[in-house]
C-alpha cells in the first residue's frame, strides 16, 4: 500500500487464491483498514473461487505483453493444495527460466500439507487430503530463487528483504524477477461448520448411497474404488457414509490431486470392474470424457456409477458457495455424458429429487446395475430443483 501510495501510476497488484490461509490474511488485511490491492480480476476470480485461478493469471502477466515489458509489482497469494491443482511451482520456474518481465513479482504459497477447507466441513483431519509435499518443497528451497519460511521470524525477515528489494526496483537499483516464498508454520483451528448431522443420517440421499452401493457391492472380494476430488457438495455425505455405515466398509475412497485425476482414474480397469465417481457438475466434468469412453469401448466388462452433486440455494447466503459460480444451472453433467453413449442399453440417466422419487429412482438404479448396465448417471438434484412438473402450454392474452 505504501508503494502505490508513493507511486499512484505504477500498478501493484494482489491475487489471491481460495484457500483456509489465504482467506484468513484477507481479512486480517481488511481488519487492518488497509487495501487488498486486486483489481477487477482479483474480485471475479475471488468470486467464482476457483482453485489454482491466480496461477494462470500468474502465467498472463509474465507472458503477456504489454504487462511483461512494463514496470509494475504484483504479489499471489495461495494454497500449497491449490497451487498444485494448477502446476504452480513448476510454472514459477518455467517463467522464472524462460521469461525476462520487467515487472517485480512474488508467489506466496501457504505450505500448511492438507486441504484446511475440507477438512472444516467434516471437522476432522481426513487422511486423503493431507498433502505429502515436505520434501518436494525441501528440495525446491535450494534455488535461489525460493525462500522457505519455517516460523514468523523467518517470514519478518523474507518481507524485509523484499520490501527492501521492491524499493531498490522502483529506483532503478535493482533489476526485476520472480521470487517464490514458501511459507510454513502458519495454521489456525475453525469451528467446523458441520454442524447436526441428523439430517444427513436421515437424508433421502444417505438412504440411497446405503442402498445402492451397497447391492453395487454385493459378491466383490475387493473394495470397490470410489473416486472424487472432495468437491464441498458432497464430501460431508461421502464422510459419513465411509465411517458410520455398514456399506462404506465396502468401499475405498480415492481422492484425485485434481477433478481431472479423478475422473481419468474411474475409466481405467477396475479391481472388480466397477467403480464409483462422485463430481460437481462445474468442475468434476472436466475430462469425464475421455473416462465414459473407455468404460463405454471395447468388449465390456466395466461398469461405472456417476453421482454428480449441486449445492442447494435456499437463502441467500446459499449464492456464496465457495467453489460455486453463480448462475450456473442448468445442470452441464449429465447432458455432457449423454454425447459419449452409443446405444440406449449401454446408460441409464435418472435425476433423484429426494424423497418424492427416492424409492423409484434407487429401484431402476439398482436394476441397471444388477444387469451390469455400463454407464450409471445419477444427477442429485439440489433441493431449489426438485419436485417441479414441467408444463408445455400455450396461452393467448386477451
Amino acid at each position: 500500500n505504501l508503494v502505490k501510495q508513493a507511486k499512484p501510476s505504477l500498478p501493484v497488484t494482489n491475487w489471491y487464491d481460495t484457500g483456509l490461509l489465504v482467506s484468513v490474511m484477507q481479512g486480517r488485511v481488511c481488519q487492518a483498514g488497509v487495501s487488498l490491492l486486486t483489481d477487477q480480476d482479483g474480485l471475479a476470480m475471488l468470486r467464482d473461487a476457483s482453485i489454482g485461478h491466480i496461477i494462470s493469471k500468474l502465467n498472463q502477466m509474465i507472458a503477456v505483453e504489454p504487462y511483461s515489458t512494463s514496470k509494475g509489482v504484483y504479489n499471489f497469494f495461495i494454497g500449497d493444495g491449490a497451487c498444485r491443482l494448477n502446476g504452480g511451482v513448476e510454472l514459477t520456474m518455467h517463467l522464472m527460466e524462460g521469461y525476462k518481465a520487467k515487472c517485480m513479482t512474488n508467489l506466496f504459497i501457504f505450505n500448511n500439507h492438507k486441504w484446511a477447507i475440507e477438512d472444516n466441513l467434516v471437522a476432522e483431519a481426513e487422511k486423503e487430503h493431507v498433502l505429502y509435499n515436505a520434501d518436494f518443497y525441501d528440495l525446491i528451497a535450494e534455488h535461489g530463487k525460493v525462500a522457505v519460511c519455517e516460523n514468523d521470524l523467518e517470514l519478518r525477515e523474507t518481507i524485509a528483504y523484499l520490501s527492501a528489494k521492491t524499493d531498490a526496483y522502483l529506483q532503478g537499483k535493482a533489476p526485476p524477477g520472480i521470487s517464490m516464498v514458501v511459507v510454513r508454520g502458519l495454521d489456525v483451528t475453525m469451528p467446523p461448520v458441520l454442524g447436526d448431522i441428523d439430517p444427513i443420517l436421515k437424508s433421502s440421499e444417505m438412504a440411497f448411497m446405503r442402498e445402492v452401493l451397497g447391492k453395487f457391492s454385493e459378491g466383490c472380494q475387493h473394495k470397490i474404488p470410489i473416486y472424487g476430488c472432495s468437491a464441498f457438495e458432497y464430501i460431508q455425505y461421502l464422510h459419513i457414509f465411509m465411517e458410520q455405515m455398514p456399506e462404506g466398509k465396502k468401499f475405498q475412497y480415492v481422492c484425485g490431486r485434481t477433478d481431472i485425476q479423478a475422473a481419468h482414474m474411474c475409466g481405467f480397469t477396475q479391481p472388480e470392474g466397477k467403480c464409483v465417481l462422485f463430481i460437481n457438475d462445474v468442475y468434476g466434468i472436466n475430462s469425464i470424457g475421455e473416462s465414459l469412453r473407455q468404460v463405454l469401448s471395447g468388449f465390456g466388462g466395466k461398469q461405472l456409477l456417476l453421482m454428480i452433486w449441486h449445492p442447494s440455494v435456499m437463502q441467500l447466503m446459499d449464492h456464496f458457495h465457495l467453489h460455486r459460480p453463480p448462475m450456473v444451472w442448468p445442470s452441464l453433467g449429465q447432458e455432457l455424458c449423454k454425447y459419449y453413449v452409443r446405444k440406449e442399453s449401454d446408460a441409464l440417466f435418472v435425476e433423484f429429487e429426494g424423497r418424492s422419487n427416492a424409492q423409484h429412482v434407487t429401484s431402476k438404479v439398482t436394476e441397471a446395475l444388477g444387469a451390469g448396465t455400463p454407464l450409471v448417471c445419477v444427477n442429485v438434484l439440489p433441493e431449489q430443483e426438485r419436485d417441479y412438473v414441467s408444463l408445455d402450454i400455450r396461452v393467448k392474452a386477451c
